[in-house]
């Protein structure tokens, strides 16, 4: 009897004790899903577009052994309302399920492209396309950004030459064409316009013409005021500016190269050959930075209306074609 009486408790108490070692289990698992630290041995690299929903992150951050549980992802990111920020993520190491929507949360990284000082728009467009963005620059005009100021002081169909700010920018994947055209663009209006504005001579798309020009004719950063001094007297006195740049620039195809100028190429006739015609190039020739736009409108004024330069890159000046004709005898006919 006694027996049977132990059978019936038992049983009158099973759904109970189910339920407890169930809960137990449970809270057991969360623990160790989301406090025991995993370790991810290989680097694992993720990328999380803006937008991604949360169920498919954590389906991939499970797939990737990243986490232990998606379900447990899901529901702490909504317990703690989570912003999940876009962008490159690396994973190498112990981490327990915090500690991934903690990093999450924080925002990852982009690709970090820097245009440096004088690119060309075609060589700018390859750095991207090596970085994994395909981008035509050559397609837009500035008229193509009627969000951005820059049209309302430049001609409206002038082409991307000069207007691409050198500097770093961080791109995501699955930034478009667009968007990374805009991001440049922006940034040229907040940093390089207000310099532009600062000068006195030309207009405006003038001087970045000419900065275009003195950045690839300076190497040295004293030689920047006193090249653009020269090349605005020559400008002032009607005479060509003669500068190799603008012809090595059209004739390696709008990008730069190793090619030596020659006679036939100083004869051409062609907007962009400065030893025929007066003036500025009808373009940028790159896309100068912030040294060679104050150099424009800080030129430094002396006797010179001649330079070269060495084999190291620096200017040597003269006064007379005499004396231009005579260092160009010593230092580059060797």
């Amino acid at each position: 009897m006694a027996h049977e009486d132990l059978m019936k408790k038992i049983f009158k108490l099973y759904p109970f004790i189910v339920i407890f070692v169930f809960i137990i289990l449970i809270s057991l698992h969360f623990v160790y899903s989301v406090f025991v630290p995993l370790l991810i041995g290989e680097r694992k690299e993720i990328y999380i577009n803006p937008g991604t929903k949360i169920w498919f992150l954590a389906q991939n951050l499970e797939k990737n052994g990243i986490i232990r549980s998606a379900f447990y992802f899901r529901f702490l990111v909504n317990l703690r309302n989570s912003k999940i920020k876009a962008g490159i993520y690396e994973f190498s190491g112990y981490y327990n399920l915090l500690d991934v929507i903690q990093t999450l949360e924080k925002g990852g990284r982009g690709v970090k492209i820097t245009i440096i000082e004088g690119l060309t728009l075609k060589e700018i467009e390859k750095l991207l396309k090596e970085k994994g963005f395909n981008v035509d620059l050559a397609k837009y005009k500035l008229a193509d950004f009627s969000e951005i100021d820059l049209k309302n002081y430049f001609p409206a169909e002038s082409s991307l030459e000069g207007f691409l700010a050198p500097d770093t920018y961080e791109f995501f994947p699955n930034d478009d064409e667009k968007t990374i055209v805009q991001k440049i663009l922006k940034n040229f209006s907040r940093k390089y316009l207000p310099e532009i504005l600062k000068g006195m001579d030309f207009n405006l798309y003038q001087r970045l013409i000419l900065a275009s020009i003195v950045e690839k004719e300076a190497k040295y950063q004293d030689d920047f005021p006193i090249i653009a001094g020269i090349l605005i007297k020559r400008l002032k006195n009607n005479k060509q500016l003669e500068v190799d740049a603008a012809l090595v620039y059209e004739k390696c195809g709008f990008v730069f190269c190793q090619d030596a100028l020659n006679k036939k190429d100083l004869i051409k006739d062609s907007p962009y050959n400065t030893y025929k015609k007066l003036g500025l190039t009808p373009t940028p020739i790159s896309n100068p930075g912030i040294l060679a736009i104050k150099s424009v409108n800080n030129p430094v004024q002396t006797d010179y209306w001649y330079y070269l330069t060495d084999s190291e890159g620096r200017a040597i000046f003269a006064k007379t074609f005499k004396e231009h004709q005579e260092n160009i005898k010593k230092y580059l006919k060797r």
